[in-house]
């Protein structure tokens, strides 16, 4: 992994969460989907949907694959958020990038 060299961002994008091992927290859930404004930027990969927010820092980040339309992203470690309450996991997220897919894929482990 390299250090960002510009920040990206994407908008409405539809977040798939599965594989969740949940570390610390109360969040109990294996598995969610969510639509939500991604942001990398300064190598912290930000998935907000708004009641729920995730981030992951690129030292986190297991392994990326490229898939049709979309990346999805080993995460070791990253923060599961909802109101007060921080949970921790590992697992597996798939973003639904569109055609910009490659270009995150080549930011984020390129």
């Amino acid at each position: 992994m390299r250090a960002s060299v510009k920040s990206m961002n994407a908008e409405s994008v539809k977040a798939e969460f599965s594989n969740l091992e949940i570390h610390l927290g109360p969040f109990k859930e294996s598995k969610f989907k969510l639509k939500c404004n991604v942001l990398y930027s300064d190598q912290l990969l930000i998935m907000d949907g708004g009641k729920r927010v995730a981030t992951m820092h690129a030292r986190n980040i297991g392994n990326v694959h490229l898939e049709k339309k979309a990346i999805r992203i080993a995460g070791l470690n990253f923060e599961i958020k909802e109101g007060d309450e921080v949970s921790v996991a590992s697992g597996s997220v798939r973003l639904e990038l569109g055609d910009e897919a490659e270009a995150w894929y080549k930011e984020l482990w390129g």
